[in-house]
């Protein structure tokens, strides 16, 4: 493949309101204030999309995790839900509720997600019911899986459930005491009452690439067009100096045996790997499978210094819906379709020599009938070649969607690429394409119902 680079722009952070703030998106949905971490709890019920995420009111730094919750009848008119969940003042979530899922019992909504204690890597898989509408929760905090008593296993979180072959499933991400990253395998046909098996799958059985400590955030979804199972999970590393580090988002292609026999375990044979996004800014994604079509929604991280994100009052940004697919033995993404509604008039089309664009635009890109796709330079511009910083991404692109501070970068054949940006106030995009013609929208304000 084509190789591309992703990186911060070196320039000045915003630090006033979301109002006012340069970096806060207009078609990106978030809460107005407070820390956004991972997307959870991606449904949809009666028409209607829910997207539940990982969520501080308080403040914009990962402490006292909630359940925020977004709701659209479209993927582009959201409204924001009041919080979903809260920790407890004692019980198994008093330190967060963090990653999880929406599971269903008998057609009611069930919030699956990891109750943590303390800061270390211990969860208890922990329910609470919703109502018909997912607006109203009951939070009984009901463990359904504690910590497994397994001695090998050191590090638990991150519920997902998954039906194969007619019956229900749940995978944990997981570390391992001798320094491998782990998949743990659970029955789950009794929602409120799991059922450990063990090790599913390990680190040392999977290409290097995928190294880690602990694979966080593990999906698995099949893709009914190319007829595998991808497993998405994301890397996370322990540091020399006692602290972690989150690295990047990968999948695995796999092949499920079924079981002979009922009380027999499905077991995954790996056919190859891929890499979910190539940007430094995404992590933790969530995916859902539709009749159809497989749905990811990540979380792009801020690429600017605490103080500023403190300042600012807000850290953190969910990506656009993104459609998957295989080609080429690669995950590839693109903008769910809905996505196009956050266009706002007709299309601009210009020569990408050097195009100047807005601060929130739709680009699209001309693909050869030979399928091959435009390489590209986007910076932030000053008045003045002087005053333009490096290249924000130089490589291919079919697509790229420009929101204040998030990039998202897609391409016909191979991975997205997220990055979060902070061009100054008098600094606009400008995107080089070499003269390949190209058209782009305005991006409509998103207005929180």
């Amino acid at each position: 493949m084509t190789s591309s680079t992703c990186q911060p722009a070196v320039t000045s952070p915003a630090t006033a309101s979301s109002a006012q703030d340069l970096a806060f998106p207009v078609a990106h949905p978030r809460p107005a204030r407070g820390w956004l971490n991972d997307p959870n709890g991606l449904c949809r019920v009666n028409g209607t999309w829910h997207v539940f995420f990982q969520f501080n009111p308080h403040s914009a730094r990962h402490e006292h995790i909630h359940w925020g919750h977004l709701s659209s009848p479209d993927l582009v008119e959201w409204t924001e839900e009041p919080v979903a969940l809260t920790p407890g003042p004692q019980g198994p979530d008093v330190a967060g509720c963090w990653s999880g899922v929406m599971g269903f019992d008998d057609g009611a909504p069930i919030a699956v997600y990891s109750g943590v204690q303390g800061i270390e890597n211990a969860s208890e898989v922990t329910l609470a019911r919703g109502s018909a509408d997912l607006r109203e929760w009951s939070q009984e905090r009901h463990v359904a899986a504690p910590m497994p008593e397994d001695e090998q296993v050191v590090a638990v979180r991150d519920p997902f459930l998954v039906t194969i072959d007619g019956r229900r499933w749940a995978l944990q991400g997981a570390g391992l005491a001798d320094g491998r990253a782990a998949i743990l395998l659970y029955d789950a046909e009794e929602l409120t009452d799991w059922t450990y098996h063990g090790v599913w799958l390990s680190s040392d059985r999977a290409p290097a690439a995928l190294d880690a400590d602990i694979w966080e955030c593990p999906q698995l979804v099949w893709l009914e067009d190319s007829a595998v199972w991808v497993l998405v999970v994301s890397r996370w590393h322990r540091t020399d100096d006692g602290g972690h580090e989150l690295d990047d988002t990968r999948a695995l292609l796999l092949e499920v045996d079924l079981p002979d026999q009922p009380q027999d375990l499905p077991r995954p044979r790996i056919l190859g790997e891929s890499e979910v996004d190539t940007g430094s800014s995404f992590y933790a994604p969530q995916v859902l499978a539709e009749p159809d079509r497989a749905l990811m929604i990540g979380w792009a991280r801020e690429q600017r210094e605490q103080q500023a994100c403190d300042e600012a009052g807000w850290s953190g940004l969910l990506t656009w819906p993104r459609e998957l697919q295989i080609r080429d033995g690669a995950l590839v993404s693109s903008p769910a379709a809905e996505c196009e509604g956050w266009r706002l008039g007709p299309a601009h089309h210009d020569d990408g020599a050097a195009v100047l664009l807005p601060d929130a635009c739709d680009v699209v890109l001309p693909t050869t009938p030979e399928g091959t796709v435009p390489t590209v330079e986007l910076r932030a511009a000053g008045d003045t070649d002087a005053e333009a910083g490096p290249p924000v991404y130089s490589g291919p692109a079919s697509r790229i969607v420009i929101d204040h501070s998030i990039i998202e970068i897609f391409r016909a054949d191979g991975p997205a690429c997220t990055l979060r940006a902070y061009p100054a106030a008098d600094q606009q995009w400008e995107l080089r394409t070499g003269g390949a013609r190209l058209s782009w929208w305005v991006l409509r304000r998103w207005s929180p119902a």
